[in-house]
């Protein structure tokens, strides 16, 4: 009988640590304990992210991450990593997350969790100045895109049935359009109105304009132990966006509030 009571007394003592034992650390806890979290961007995608003069990190996303980070009391940690690989490089953990001017899609959906919109962006087809064929996306056709493989642009290019023309940067997509090696790009309005303000005499156009806006966000794994993280994100960035800092920082680089 004491053998039987000892044992009935150990079971209802593993039972009672079990359904009280320490729940699993989120992501969340993981990167506080470290106290940094680990951002993966291109770093070359003029004004969103890039390198200015004395090869410094910049950008709406660097600083729309930056100061996202400083609410959360987190240090932000930049990975430079090329477009082509950004979202597999989240997906295989070697980032946490990704501030990169990154358009929300259904298909992207499926793959991760995305915070509230820091930006509102605006797509246009652009072309050479004497290109008289394409003045619509549906003139795409047969015709040579240069964009990023895997990109919103590329993809959308694919759609219309161009031929894609695989490239790594806004600058590189223009040479190949002065060169008339590629026929067109799909791309950020912000980045062509950026690029023609430092460039004004290069000769390229917008042929056409998007009717629909593309949300920006900035995404992470999903999975409930990344949903702690997602709150604080969009937390921080709701702050942001209430105290006119989001607005500012747009200003700042963009000339114009490209938040809503």
């Amino acid at each position: 009988m004491k053998k039987t009571f000892v044992l009935l007394l150990s079971f209802a003592c593993f039972c009672f640590s079990a359904c009280y034992r320490s729940p699993q650390k989120t992501l969340l806890d993981q990167i506080k304990a470290k106290g940094e979290i680990v951002i993966a961007t291109e770093g070359a995608w003029e004004p969103w992210n890039f390198h200015n003069s004395k090869n410094e990190l910049v950008g709406y996303d660097i600083e729309i991450a930056k100061e996202m980070c400083a609410r959360m009391g987190l240090r932000p940690k930049f990975l430079e990593v090329e477009w082509e690989r950004l979202l597999n490089a989240l997906e295989n953990h070697e980032c946490d997350i990704v501030v990169n001017g990154v358009a929300v899609t259904p298909e992207r959906q499926e793959r991760f969790y995305y915070s509230t919109p820091y930006a509102i962006e605006r797509m246009v087809l652009i072309v050479r100045d004497d290109n008289k064929q394409i003045q619509t996306f549906a003139d795409l056709t047969g015709k040579t895109v240069a964009n990023s493989e895997g990109s919103t642009y590329g993809n959308l290019a694919k759609e219309y049935n161009a031929i894609l023309i695989v490239v790594d940067t806004f600058e590189e997509t223009v040479n190949l359009l002065l060169q008339n090696r590629a026929d067109a790009t799909l791309n950020s309005f912000f980045a062509f109105s950026n690029f023609k303000k430092n460039n004004p005499n290069v000769d390229i156009k917008i042929a056409d304009r998007s009717e629909d806006a593309l949300q920006v966000a900035i995404p992470c794994r999903r999975g409930p132990e990344n949903l702690t993280l997602l709150l604080e994100m969009n937390k921080a960035l709701e702050s942001m966006r209430a105290d006119g800092t989001m607005q500012s920082l747009s200003i700042k680089y963009f000339d114009q509030d490209i938040t809503k």
